[in-house]
């Protein structure tokens, strides 16, 4: 299979499930975040496509044995239930990780050295948007990691510890 169709597929395929997540979507935030990651599948689609014009695009043997995981996501009713932002970075980090280590297993296990840098390109485009996704989820999450909750509120469950006084 042509390395960059495959890619162009890949990266329609979660276009069209951001897309369908969003119209899914009763919040308003989650709503723009899914259509915010789809319009990043798209920009991933135009690269890989100025990336085509460029040049003879060589076969891959080993995407032929990809799963496509956002077809898969589809299809599951438990993953497609997000109430809120940061359930929904994390739905899109689960499948750009599952989709980054398809990319690195393929370039592992392909034999031909041209379509293995095709591959391995197409996979640091993808690493840098699942950077960029890690960081909003970081960011949207913050809230729920910080220190002083850890320490403050729970002040009531010392007694547990023998250290109720009173």
């Amino acid at each position: 299979m042509k390395v960059l169709g495959f890619a162009q597929a890949i990266d329609e395929s979660a276009r069209l499930f951001y897309e369908e997540m969003a119209a899914r979507a009763d919040n308003v935030g989650v709503r723009a975040i899914f259509h915010k990651l789809a319009e990043d599948e798209v920009a991933l689609m135009n690269h890989h496509r100025e990336l085509a014009i460029q040049g003879d695009i060589p076969d891959a043997e080993t995407l032929d044995e990809g799963i496509n995981v956002f077809e898969h996501l589809r299809h599951h009713e438990e993953y497609l239930q997000v109430c809120d932002d940061v359930s929904a970075y994390r739905l899109a980090l689960d499948a750009e990780r599952d989709v980054m280590k398809m990319y690195w297993r393929a370039a592992s296990a392909e034999a031909n050295p041209e379509a293995r840098e095709l591959i391995v390109r197409v996979a640091r485009n993808e690493q840098r948007h699942l950077e960029e996704v890690e960081t909003l989820y970081d960011f949207a999450n913050a809230p729920n990691n910080y220190l002083a909750w850890g320490e403050f509120s729970n002040l009531g469950e010392f007694h547990n510890f023998g250290r109720d006084l009173a």
